[in-house]
């Protein structure tokens, strides 16, 4: 699990910001440490889950773990959260809503779920937006210590897969990584397709990713692994939640340039993708595998092997 002693920098970073006027004035006074997410659901009760349950908020900064007499979420509010969090302009991330979420200021996401629009058989926006989830991103100083030993084997970094659940602390535990190859000198390369490892604002990151560390943000993992590995000569490219042939095609090309891969996959463990004709192309081209769960808490380290 990752060490107890860790110093863990608070979800709440800023996220207040980000609510509606109506929910905000409640909501001050509400200890969102150890807080994972925010639920708002169209005339449904406002849910905080912690890693011990749900809570709803029942007053001014009060939380119940019962529902009876909870705030309850009106299209007013939802309707006001998408204008914070798009900056009054929905248009400009229609990219980014078509894939069900917003990646907002302080590394945390904002689930979206509605009315799909499909255009060409594809999910071009979601309208009529019944529920925002604000996922919240914590920093884990030293979450990857277990681990980082597997890794190294002297100066040489080793292909690392993470095997993970949702919810189970992948982005974490990569971030974490990065942080700590950072600070040992070596040339670390994000890869941020989603937003959420970095999280740059104006090019800055909400995290501590040491002082080695390159971002590339938006661009799809496959391209943008092999942009930087033309671009920026890394010694390791991170990157989370690959899957796609693409991407694995970019990793064999990567693995043989000399340069390492450290990235995440979602999963139950390494078993499971072996039985997944998609995912089981990739694994000889990783040396170790890092599977993560919550047996203990998000964050658990299940297993922890070189192969």
């Amino acid at each position: 699990m990752y060490i107890a002693n860790n110093e863990t920098v608070s979800a709440s970073r800023g996220i207040l910001d980000f609510m509606p006027q109506g929910i905000r004035r409640y909501m001050y006074g509400v200890d969102l440490d150890g807080a994972q997410e925010i639920r708002l659901r169209l005339d449904k009760p406002l849910a905080i889950h912690y890693a011990d349950g749900c809570f709803y908020l029942v007053g001014r900064g009060k939380l119940s773990p019962l529902p009876v007499s909870a705030l309850r979420v009106t299209r007013a509010h939802i309707d006001e959260a998408l204008e914070i969090a798009t900056s009054s302009s929905v248009y400009s991330v229609r990219d980014e809503i078509k894939n069900g979420f917003l990646t907002i200021r302080g590394g945390h996401r904002i689930g979206i779920t509605g009315t799909a629009v499909i255009k060409e058989d594809k999910v071009s926006f979601i309208k009529d937006v019944s529920a925002l989830n604000y996922r919240l991103a914590s920093e884990v100083i030293g979450a990857a210590d277990e681990i980082i030993p597997l890794i190294l084997d002297g100066t040489r970094i080793r292909n690392t897969l993470i095997v993970s659940p949702p919810g189970a602390g992948k982005t974490t535990m990569l971030r974490d990584i990065a942080r700590q190859l950072s600070y040992k000198s070596y040339r670390v390369s994000i890869v941020d397709e989603r937003r959420e490892i970095a999280a740059l604002c104006e090019g800055r990151s909400a995290f501590d990713l040491g002082f080695s560390t390159d971002v590339l943000e938006g661009a799809d993992k496959a391209s943008g692994m092999l942009m930087v590995l033309r671009s920026m000569c890394p010694d390791v490219i991170v990157t989370d939640e690959i899957g796609a042939q693409e991407d694995i095609d970019a990793i064999e090309k990567i693995t043989q340039s000399g340069a390492a891969v450290i990235a995440s996959v979602h999963g139950r463990d390494a078993r499971m993708l072996r039985r997944r004709a998609d995912l089981e192309r990739m694994l000889p081209f990783f040396e170790v595998v890092v599977t993560l769960g919550k047996s203990r808490g998000a964050g658990t380290i299940e297993e922890a092997a070189a192969l």
